[in-house]
Parts: C-alpha cells; structure tokens; sequence
C-alpha cells in the first residue's frame, strides 16, 4: 500500500520544443559547394589571363619576350647551347606554328656568327673542338660546361646546315621560325679564332598568346559571374524557405 498523502512525482525540466528542419537540403549544399569550387577555377582563370595580356602588353620588346642581356666570354672557339629538344616524335600532331619565332641578339667589338642547326650536324662540326657549352643564362653570370679540343678545320659560316644564321661586327639579330626537332645554338668568331667576348640576349614571340590570354579572361569572367549567381540563386531560396515555412 501506498501512503494516501503522497503526490506522485512530476519531471522537473519540460520537453525542448521540436527543431525546425533545416532549409539546407543535401541538394543545395551540393550545388553550393560546386558552385564555389567553378569560382574559384573561373578567379584562377581571370586572374591568369589578365596576367598573360599585361605581359603580352608591356613585357615586350617588338613583339618578343627577351631574357636580360648577359655577357657571353670564353677562351675557347665557341659557345654552344644545350641540346634543344623541341619534341622530334611526341608532337608531330601539332602545328609548328605553336613553337613561335625565336631571336638571339649578339652584341660584339669584332665580326661573330651566331647559327642555330640540327645537334647532330653541330656536333659533327665541334664534336672535337675546345668550346664552352652553356648550362645557365639566368643567374648573376654565365655558367659554362667545358670541352677540351683543337681548332675548328673551316669557319662557322662556310657550313650549310644552319637553319638560321647571322654574321658580322656590331649588333647581330638572329631570327628563327622555330621547328620540332634537336638543335643547338651556336656563337663564334666569324673567322673561328679562340676568345669570344659578346653580350646576348634571347626572345621568343607568340603570336597566339595574346589570343590564350583573351581565352583565359573570357572563360573566367563567365565562370566568375555564373559562380556568384548560382551562390545567390541558392542562398535566395532558402531564404524564401526559410520565411514561408
């Protein structure tokens, strides 16, 4: 039995009201969160090509993006560049048009040759004379990979190969429609005597860069804007919800 004054017992806290359901359906999370990611590629984008048209603007020199002008010295008969490999098998669907015109500016006291050829056939011709192969035109001063010979037999400019040349005293511009394939640049005295002494300079002109960058800018802004409406198309909605419900 139970005693007949006795209350029974109540819970001392009342339920917590039921919690509205949320406005943010996975859908729109989902669309919310692609949404920012397509803005952010369309920003790198817009960001991207406003850079390649201001280079393309003011970061030419007759239509060319040329490197510092360095001083080019060596006790040997020639300077060579690396191999320049520009894609002899891998690209042969592309246009060669897409590797643009290359131009080497030669500054010298005396008469110099500057050529561009095949490497094989360059280094048929200075396979056993003493030059300095170029490994670095960026830093502070030339850096140099040296290999020991004799004399060049002929001058550089009574070789045929070259698939573009210059030659004489003063300033030297070799312009070059660049092809795929190996090849080495090349400077000498024009009477291939020992000591060069130059200061160079090299550039590349892109003709389709300016139409890349546009590219870029367009595709960004677009990416950019439909990024910004779909974000406030979503965040519209659910507020709408969010009062109507």
């Amino acid at each position: 039995m139970t005693d007949s004054g006795e209350q029974p017992s109540t819970p001392n806290t009342a339920a917590s009201p039921a919690r509205p359901p949320s406005n943010w359906s996975a859908g729109r999370v989902i669309g919310m969160v692609f949404a920012s990611t397509g803005g952010l590629i369309g920003l790198a984008l817009l960001l991207g090509g406003i850079a390649v048209l201001a280079a393309y603007a003011f970061g030419r020199d007759d239509g060319y993006f040329n490197s510092d002008r360095k001083p080019l010295r060596s006790a040997t008969y020639a300077i060579t560049t690396e191999n320049i490999d520009l894609g002899a098998d891998e690209f042969d669907w592309a246009p060669e048009k897409i590797l643009g015109k290359v131009r080497l500016q030669i500054q010298a006291d005396k008469p110099v040759f500057v050529g561009i050829g095949p490497d094989a056939a360059v280094n048929r011709y200075l396979g056993n004379v003493a030059r300095d192969e170029l490994v670095d035109f960026h830093g502070g001063h030339s850096e140099f990979d040296l290999h020991q010979g004799r004399a060049p037999r002929t001058p550089p400019g009574k070789q045929n190969f070259w698939v573009a040349q210059a030659e004489g005293t003063g300033e030297q511009a070799l312009t070059w429609d660049a092809e795929f394939g190996q090849w080495t640049a090349v400077v000498m005295n024009a009477d291939a005597a020992r000591g060069i002494d130059v200061e160079a300079d090299a550039g590349i002109k892109l003709a389709w860069a300016v139409w890349a960058g546009l590219g870029m800018f367009v595709v960004g802004l677009l990416m950019s804007v439909g990024a910004v409406v779909v974000i406030l198309l979503i965040g519209r909605r659910a507020t709408r919800d969010s009062t109507t419900g």
